[in-house]
């Protein structure tokens, strides 16, 4: 089968993205002091980045301090990298998705990562870049070849299934299909205590969705929701919704929450999600055989979306650039890839971390049946798309499907209303 090596519409540089580039040469960043905007606020995440950035401040032969502030959510940090773009008092590295990146380096404050990549003193050499999962490191580079980003966590949108709640309910395998869907979610929805299919109602869940039918939200240069695949999931959310079959959860993970209650019988998550539901079922002692599958797919389409966020180089000084690319290279390595890995369940970029990752894997079966999935050849792999507008327009699309499900609006009404409030962002925005 096709393997679709990150379905995007890589950054368009013809859209007259500026860069800024450099000359390494002599520079020396002995002494540098940079600061490193990141979005982990709390638990593994936000220990871990800790620790590895005492380690490289305590580590680091050029005496390079690393000053990481957490700045809430990616969407916080767009807000206060927007001002300070303004201000012009960026920090020297920051956290984002590629079109973040993009629209960062619209404003042209975006080192090109390249620069320090293929430095023979200061980059990596061809057997260590050749280490790297190349279609995830690649996510970040622009059509001429500049990157914008380097990819330093990878994780996948996936289908959590109880399988001991199906098979109470006569189904001996996860759903396949949307028709098997349906009656998944409608079988569960009438026992007693128990609800149909948790929605979310992001964008993420309608992706995996629409592109595990064939489909695509962007069709010739546009924005597009009156597909046939895209229809077809909206159709199903209503339908489900007004049959009392899906329902939407009250908070932001509650569909997983939900699940390790027993409360339902599937949803999607984040992989990086899968150790919360581990302790979500210990914690309440609900008793569940559960498996980490793809969305519901028709056809050759079955589809896995990767979420790869990364870091930017901001403009600043060749000193402190550099200072910046020693920190992410040191975030590279396979052994702080794998104590990466480790304590928050991303996949690892570096795969010459797998080997330090055996015990890792043997440990959490989840986490092994997620990584499974993006190794699996039958398994396409979708990334989303690397347009300035690809933000908001993930907004309009949570609001099209609250029209369809809670507002009771037609499907085909809300469609059309939706792509044109998207065209409108892309014409102000791409």
């Amino acid at each position: 089968m096709r393997k679709l090596i990150l379905l995007v519409l890589v950054m368009m540089m013809a859209l007259g993205v500026g860069i800024a580039s450099a000359q390494v040469g002599d520079v020396d960043p002995s002494g540098q002091t940079i600061v490193y905007w990141h979005q982990y606020n709390s638990g593994g995440q936000l220990d871990t980045i800790n620790a590895l950035v005492e380690e490289f401040n305590n580590t680091n032969e050029w005496g390079i301090t690393v000053e990481a502030v957490s700045q809430g959510s990616y969407g916080d940090i767009r807000d206060l990298m927007n001002a300070a773009i303004i201000s012009g008092e960026t920090p020297n590295l920051v956290a984002g998705f590629p079109n973040d990146a993009l629209s960062y380096a619209l404003d042209g404050v975006v080192v090109d990562i390249n620069t320090y990549l293929n430095d023979e003193m200061w980059g990596f050499s061809e057997e260590e870049l050749a280490s790297f999962n190349q279609g995830i490191l690649n996510v970040g580079v622009a059509e001429d070849g500049t990157r914008l980003q380097w990819t330093n966590q990878v994780s996948a949108n996936v289908f959590v299934v109880n399988m001991t709640m199906l098979n109470e309910l006569g189904f001996d395998s996860p759903p396949a299909t949307l028709d098997e869907f349906r009656d998944v979610a409608c079988a569960a929805a009438a026992l007693d205590g128990v609800n149909g299919y948790p929605l979310k109602g992001d964008s993420s869940e309608f992706e995996s969705f629409v592109t595990s039918l064939g489909g695509s939200i962007f069709i010739d240069g546009e924005w597009n929701f009156t597909n046939e695949a895209s229809l077809t999931v909206l159709q199903l959310y209503q339908d489900l919704f007004n049959e009392g079959c899906l329902y939407i959860p009250d908070s932001r993970f509650g569909n997983t929450d939900d699940f390790a209650l027993g409360i339902n019988p599937m949803a999607v998550t984040s992989s990086a999600g899968l150790p919360f539901i581990a302790a979500g079922f210990e914690e309440s002692g609900v008793e569940a055989d559960w498996i980490v599958t793809t969305t519901p797919w028709a056809d050759d389409n079955r589809t896995v979306q990767v979420f790869t966020p990364g870091i930017s180089i901001l403009v600043s000084t060749p000193e402190k650039q550099l200072a910046s690319w020693l920190f992410i290279k040191f975030l590279a390595e396979s052994e702080s890839v794998a104590r990466w890995t480790e304590n928050t369940s991303y996949f690892p970029i570096n795969l010459d971390a797998n080997p330090l990752l055996v015990d890792f894997e043997a440990n959490n079966a989840r986490f092994a049946e997620a990584n499974a999935l993006l190794s699996d050849p039958d398994i396409n792999t979708y990334a989303g798309f690397q347009f300035a507008s690809y933000g908001p327009v993930r907004g309009i699309v949570s609001e099209m499907i609250a029209n369809v499900t809670t507002g009771g609006m037609d499907v085909l009404e809300a469609a059309q209303a939706a792509e044109e409030a998207a065209a409108e962002v892309r014409a102000d925005l791409d």
